[in-house]
């Protein structure tokens, strides 16, 4: 069987093709998403195009294992329409932040509401589908396969599903990188990590300072200034943990329903307590 969704964004695209589609149908369709049915998968200027391997069925015709040609493509908002909206993204840093770490704000529709469009589908006329195969129901079974594989990889690139409405990912990270949040963002993320510098010793040592040729009894007890009334927290090392937010919540090598930032975020946090107990 294909994968379900695992994030809010690739959960949402699924219930839309479900609210008009059978579920019965829709399940059938899942098992058309793995790599033992799709033999070519393609992502060009906002359309998926692939090839299914279907079944003999002689009730269609059909009495040679066939392969189908599919397409799927959601509707593509306007230059204009995309230009108000990425100067509504660049404004807020949350959005900035949240996008460029491969993750789709929760709230983002709220942007595209205020130009009178929606990013996710919420109805059959949001999608643009075809198959050449006999059956004439729309979506069939080898569409919805496609849609299951497409909601998969919008799990591990959400950047797809800008490109799928028309905007080509490279456009988006370049206007979001405009802004000094996002070229600081940009520039870890697409940059090489920082090589380890050796050093003599992990804790921080005196500095020598000479010694005066002479000094009084006084300063020598009491010191020529006084000492401080007050010493300054140490503050928390700071763990950016860019490597770990590159891949997002779902990289490829994550199997489990959970986010994979959460749960390194709780190891690290843990780690941290233990640490600093037996310090």
């Amino acid at each position: 069987m294909g994968k379900a969704a695992k994030t809010w964004w690739g959960q949402k695209f699924i219930a839309a093709l479900e609210d008009f589609t059978d579920s019965g149908r829709l399940q059938r369709g899942r098992s058309y998403s793995t790599d033992n049915r799709i033999k070519h998968w393609r992502v060009y200027d906002g359309k998926v195009e692939a090839n299914i391997r279907g079944n003999v069925n002689p009730y269609f015709g059909v009495y040679k294992e066939p392969t189908y040609k599919v397409s799927v493509q959601l509707g593509h908002l306007s230059d204009a329409q995309w230009q108000t909206i990425i100067q509504k993204l660049t404004q807020r840093a949350s959005f900035i932040a949240k996008l460029l770490l491969d993750e789709i704000p929760e709230n983002i529709e709220t942007v595209f509401a205020e130009t009178g469009v929606h990013l996710l589908p919420n109805s059959y006329k949001d999608f643009k589908v075809a198959c050449d195969c006999p059956d004439y129901e729309v979506p069939c079974k080898h569409i919805a396969g496609v849609c299951y594989r497409l909601a998969g990889a919008f799990d591990q690139d959400p950047f797809l599903l800008f490109e799928m409405r028309g905007l080509a990912p490279e456009k988006l990270v370049q206007e979001l990188a405009k802004s000094p949040l996002g070229k600081v963002l940009s520039d870890a993320k697409s940059g090489t990590e920082a090589g380890l510098v050796p050093v003599d010793s992990y804790y921080t040592r005196p500095i020598p300072a000479d010694l005066p040729q002479s000094m009084a009894a006084k300063h020598f007890w009491q010191g020529r200034q006084p000492l401080p009334g007050s010493i300054e927290p140490a503050q928390a090392a700071i763990i950016p943990a860019m490597l770990v937010k590159k891949g997002g919540d779902f990289p490829g090598f994550w199997q489990k329903q959970s986010s994979f930032i959460d749960v390194m975020e709780d190891f690290y946090l843990r780690m941290r307590k233990g640490v600093l107990k037996n310090v």
